[in-house]
């Protein structure tokens, strides 16, 4: 059997407004307040992520992960915070890892899906940002059978360039263990898509 990977682009701009299984907010070591993503979780949950860093139960070293329950304050029940180390050092390659990792971590909670808010490099463009997402999710899933619908948050004005990227990457990816692809927004009143089914 093969794992599958099925990804998404909403409209919701917000991780707070994506449901899935698992919500995943990447942040920097050298960035605060926090942004993006872990900036907004941390103002919903009422500022329990800036105490954990006080506390430093977590950094934002590359590879640091923090799970916590999201109490209603996030469409996803569960927080998985993940650290990316300084924000000069985040290039392609280092959000690549990133996403393998919050993935595998994912997979490990046994969630079949994620909302992925990770910031981006800020020097890269759109296609690479793509590529990295796919590569880095189907790196994690390659040696499992496993299936994931993964929710990729898009910035500010970027979900349709964001979904032509990730379609684009989803079809130059080349034929492994994973298969890939990218789901059609639903229209309106609509049920979302689960994960994709598994194949043997």
């Amino acid at each position: 059997m093969r794992s599958s990977l099925l990804l998404e682009v909403g409209d919701a701009e917000s991780l707070a407004r994506v449901g899935a299984d698992v919500a995943v907010a990447g942040f920097f070591r050298d960035e605060r307040p926090l942004r993006g993503g872990a900036g907004l979780a941390d103002w919903r949950l009422c500022g329990f992520v800036s105490r954990l860093l006080a506390a430093e139960h977590a950094r934002g070293d590359a590879g640091d992960a923090v799970l916590t329950t999201t109490h209603g304050r996030l469409r996803a029940p569960r927080l998985l915070l993940m650290g990316l180390g300084t924000r000069q050092r985040h290039g392609v390659e280092a959000h690549r890892l990133a996403v393998e990792r919050a993935v595998a971590r994912v997979l490990d909670l046994g969630a079949g899906s994620a909302a992925l808010d990770v910031p981006a490099p800020a020097a890269a463009g759109l296609d690479a940002i793509a590529e990295a997402i796919v590569e880095g999710a189907c790196a994690a899933l390659d040696p499992r059978t496993a299936r994931l619908l993964l929710r990729v948050v898009p910035s500010a004005g970027n979900a349709g360039r964001m979904r032509t990227a990730l379609e684009a990457a989803a079809t130059a990816h080349p034929r492994g263990a994973t298969s890939v692809r990218l789901a059609r927004p639903a229209g309106p009143g609509a049920t979302p898509p689960g994960p994709p089914p598994l194949r043997a």
